[in-house]
């Protein structure tokens, strides 16, 4: 049985949002769950709600600090059944900001096992819609977006992604969409 996991992630501003949801809700059964989102730390699941409450106090002090960042990507690529863009403009702010949430220099085991930022525009099971997808999503051209806040997300049991907050960058306010946290 699964458990429910959370998840840090920054959902961008970007300037073809229409096109690309138009892309996913061609494709991606699960479009309308969550928009396309970079993760910024590894799935996690808090023992209790005292740890959930930690992990929100610690996003909302980290992200104070913070300050807008600008992204754009053009190449697409497919992992398994999901399809990313590869970030370009923007990686090495990301890579900051990846370490910030951390906290800590995370241990490699492998060198080539490191963090690498990249846009997850959706999820395309079959294999023959997914390169019909692909080929789609690499024509759209090049995509601006901005980062300005950090967004908490949970995995159901059933894989459904939900919202929960949204911790936008430099200022008090956070944004609850579950009343676990708020």
């Amino acid at each position: 049985m699964k458990t429910l996991q959370y998840n840090v992630v920054v959902l961008p501003k970007l300037d073809n949002e229409e096109e690309i949801q138009e892309l996913r809700e061609k494709y991606d059964p699960w479009f309308y769950q969550i928009r396309p989102y970079v993760p910024m730390v590894l799935p996690f699941a808090p023992a209790t709600l005292d740890e959930m409450q930690n992990v929100g106090d610690y996003i909302s002090q980290a992200r104070r600090k913070l300050h807008p960042v600008a992204i754009s990507f053009h190449q697409c690529v497919e992992s398994g059944d999901r399809l990313l863009f590869v970030i370009e403009n923007g990686r090495e702010e990301l890579l900051e900001l990846h370490h910030s949430l951390l906290g800590c220099e995370a241990a490699v085991l492998v060198e080539e096992a490191g963090y690498e930022p990249l846009l997850v525009v959706g999820r395309v099971p079959d294999p023959g819609h997914r390169a019909q997808a692909l080929h789609e999503a690499n024509r759209i051209g090049r995509t601006l977006g901005i980062v300005d806040a950090v967004s908490l997300i949970r995995t159901e049991p059933s894989e459904e992604l939900k919202l929960v907050a949204n911790y936008p960058f430099g200022i008090g306010r956070v944004d609850y969409y579950d009343r676990f946290l708020a």
